[in-house]
């Protein structure tokens, strides 16, 4: 009988503890699901802020925030940003532990891993939970650093950091997550990932807010939150994917010239940027006035008549100077300032018996589309001399939505504005028949988008309609020899120099650009050097078809200008596939 009792009593213990197991592990499930992601996004919240305060701090003291990453001695990432900002921080101590001649893994490095300041993670986890999103165009554009006026996008509207629960990043190793994985979100196949530890990520913004971020949003809007507009792209290094740079001799169907005004040549390319226009403006002894050469040319006498207004440019985005030769390198050392990697002037100091003029323009301009186009279309067949190539294009979705219908009359009469993530700029594309020269090409354009045709009331791509662009690519130096050797008259020269005369020794302008499923690059330098010798109304257009195709496969334009400026900075007639990508396919 006892031994039924123990029996009983066993049983009955064994009942109380599964039930109060239950209730523990309901306890838990609750205290997990209800009150530890408030506790969660709280703490999180927290953590941001005190993130997004170091980082002003360190913007106001350095005028950019940090780097994503600083490069070593090898060329490879040794050193995060979560390492610049511990002063910031209030970690001295732990900073000046750091050493920076070595790697962040290094022997005397990896000791301070398990000292990671709580603010940059989760409590009681040892791995960095709150990345930054790199990439070119992000606030974290891998070595280069952002500014604040570079967010074009608004502070309000761009993303500095993210939750990323499951990152197992060292809070001391110079990695976080890249803009293509971040577009991946959940979906990424390895961590770290744009993922919060519970329904929702907690995010930080650049004007300091916190928010949190539903997985449910759009990736249009995510791509737009992620990325702070061109600029940030144009303070770092130029862009790594301009071809390599050839002499305009190289191209032989292909007209260089400084000026918009000279003739369209029949199945002759015309490239012009403003440029060198910039740099002769810095040859005239007053504004406006002009520049006078012994001999003249039909160029310089062009330059003369057609100053540059600096009022058609952002002054971000280029650098003019004019120096003496002997202040050359303090002019690289500005540029350098403004434009981090640009290609300086080649002018090497010179002594005083060779004294000479330096002037030097630089433009470089960044145009990427929001959401690429289709990369991989069917190849374009263009007319080149008297057959058709087939050369790389682009267009469709996913960035169909980024097409303005600017002028439409036939399938070979259009112009179309592709809208870019800049603001400021306008890229419009016209396959339109060439007027005389390029000016009045130009004007007839700009004329017809802004009174365009009156039957056109159909401004978007709609969706069964064909987009076909080629895509471009050149990287071309241009040298004006007939201006070479001509004497500048009427300039002042010194006391000591009165019996010699200054000679144009140097006038070069190089020119890069990229137009392809991503957006627009263009950079441009001009040089000129100087050195003291001793010695009708149109008949109405027929409608519109039901279904249009714009298809760039006969000769076209393509200009950039700003927004406030009816005057490009930049213009290429297309005649030939010279300046196009061949096809793989």
């Amino acid at each position: 009988m006892s031994a039924n009792r123990c029996r009983i009593q066993w049983f009955w213990w064994l009942a109380a503890f599964l039930l109060l197991a239950f209730f523990v592990q309901s306890g838990v499930w609750y205290f997990e699901h209800a009150i530890k992601p408030d506790q969660h996004s709280a703490m999180c919240r927290a953590h941001l802020k005190q993130l997004s305060l170091a980082l002003h701090n360190y913007h106001e003291h350095h005028q950019q925030f940090p780097p994503a990453y600083t490069l070593g001695s090898d060329g490879k990432p040794w050193h995060s940003w979560r390492v610049l900002i511990l002063p910031e921080l209030g970690e001295h101590e732990l900073f000046d532990a750091y050493r920076f001649d070595e790697p962040w893994n290094g022997p005397h490095n990896a000791e301070l891993a398990q000292r990671m300041p709580e603010v940059f993670g989760f409590s009681g986890e040892p791995a960095a939970k709150f990345l930054g999103i790199t990439g070119q165009y992000t606030a974290w554009p891998s070595q280069a650093s952002s500014r604040i006026r570079e967010f074009q996008n608004g502070t309000s509207n761009s993303i500095l950091l993210v939750e990323s629960a499951d990152s197992d990043i060292n809070w001391l190793e110079p990695r976080d997550i890249s803009f293509a994985e971040a577009m991946k979100r959940r979906n990424a196949e390895t961590a770290p990932r744009l993922v919060g530890r519970y329904a929702e990520t907690e995010i930080l913004l650049a004007d300091g807010e916190t928010r949190s971020l539903s997985q449910l949003v759009e990736d249009r809007i995510l791509s737009r939150l992620l990325r702070v507009g061109p600029t940030g792209e144009t303070r770092s290094a130029p862009p790594a994917d301009f071809p390599p740079q050839q002499d305009a001799s190289v191209f032989a169907r292909t007209d260089v010239l400084p000026v918009p005004t000279m003739p369209i040549v029949t199945d002759r390319n015309y490239l012009y940027c403003a440029t060198f226009r910039i740099a002769w403006d810095g040859l005239r002894q007053t504004p406006g006035s002009p520049v006078n050469l012994k001999p003249m040319s039909p160029i310089s006498s062009e330059l003369n008549r057609l100053a540059y207004s600096r009022n058609n440019l952002d002054p971000d985005t280029y650098f003019a100077a004019t120096v003496d030769s002997t202040d050359a390198a303090k002019m690289k050392d500005e540029l350098q300032q403004r434009f981090p990697g640009a290609a300086g002037p080649t002018t090497s100091p010179a002594d005083e018996k060779a004294k000479g003029l330096v002037i030097f323009a630089y433009l470089l301009k960044s145009l990427p589309f929001a959401d690429a186009f289709d990369g991989n279309t069917t190849p374009l067949l263009f007319p080149d001399n008297s057959t058709k190539t087939r050369v790389a294009s682009f267009g469709g979705s996913p960035g169909r939505y980024q097409v303005h219908i600017a002028d439409y009359r036939t399938d070979e009469d259009f112009i179309i504005e592709l809208k870019t993530e800049s603001k400021r700029d306008v890229m419009l594309l016209a396959k339109i028949p060439a007027e005389s020269t390029m000016q009045a090409t130009i004007d007839r354009i700009l004329k017809r988008v802004t009174s365009p045709n009156p039957l056109h009331t159909r401004f978007t791509l709609e969706w069964n309609e064909d987009l076909l662009i080629p895509k471009l690519s050149f990287n071309i130096r241009k040298s004006y020899d007939q201006l070479l050797g001509c004497e500048l008259v009427d300039r002042p020269i010194s006391k000591d120099q009165s019996e010699n005369v200054e000679l144009i020794s140097q006038a070069e302008q190089a020119t890069a650009f990229v137009l392809n499923e991503r957006g627009a690059k263009l950079e441009s330098t001009a040089e000129i050097e100087g050195f003291v010798s001793e010695f009708g109304d149109d008949a109405p257009p027929p409608p519109p078809p039901k279904i249009r195709k714009f298809h760039f496969d006969r000769p076209y334009l393509v200009l950039l200008r700003e927004q406030q400026s009816s005057e490009p900075y930049f213009a290429v007639w297309i005649a030939n596939t010279e300046l196009m990508l061949p096809t793989d396919n």
